[in-house]
């Protein structure tokens, strides 16, 4: 589905000028008063004047430090905002992590979170991915354990193939 080109990233400047965020939070949020929507363009032109902006043939990725006050991992970590150009869905887990390798390195680790319904954003296919420069205490990952994309479809294809017989079982490793 993706080929290598799509994960070689370039720096590219994406500053957004005051007046274009103005115009986007008037045109999401149009019951807020002048002013309310006035600061909420403040804020996020600010938030968006400290990230870092690469682009591939394929993706488009924002990338913030974070310090300790910006969330609550206990130490710093880098903020990845990942989408496709065309918008559409990224439904692979390597893209992901051949994407976090390309910005971040590939002896970070990164997490993606599916926040509770109360704190739910969900205004595009847009990906939150946080990463940090050590390995994150999450112990059900002890080793390396990794299929090629040919090997992972075939175990898919048997696993089908089994669902349709009478004798299906699955076995976690």
């Amino acid at each position: 589905m993706y080929k290598d080109s799509d994960f070689e990233f370039v720096k590219a400047d994406k500053t957004q000028k005051f007046s274009d965020v103005l115009q986007m939070i008037k045109a999401t949020h149009p019951e807020l008063t002048r002013e309310e929507k006035k600061d909420r363009a403040n804020k996020l032109h600010h938030e968006e004047s400290k990230a870092e902006y690469f682009v591939s043939p394929m993706f488009q990725v924002a990338k913030r430090i974070l310090g300790e006050d910006d969330h609550g991992f206990g130490s710093e970590c880098t903020y990845l905002s990942i989408k496709r150009h065309d918008r559409e869905p990224i439904a692979d887990w390597r893209a992901m992590q051949k994407i976090k390798n390309a910005i971040c390195g590939p002896d970070w680790e990164g997490i993606e979170i599916y926040p509770a319904e109360f704190r739910l954003v969900d205004t595009a296919n847009q990906y939150h991915m946080f990463c940090f420069d050590s390995v994150i205490p999450i112990y059900v990952f002890t080793r390396r354990h990794v299929f090629t994309a040919e090997q992972t479809e075939a175990r898919n294809e048997k696993v089908s193939r089994l669902k349709n017989g009478k004798d299906f079982t699955t076995k976690q490793r």
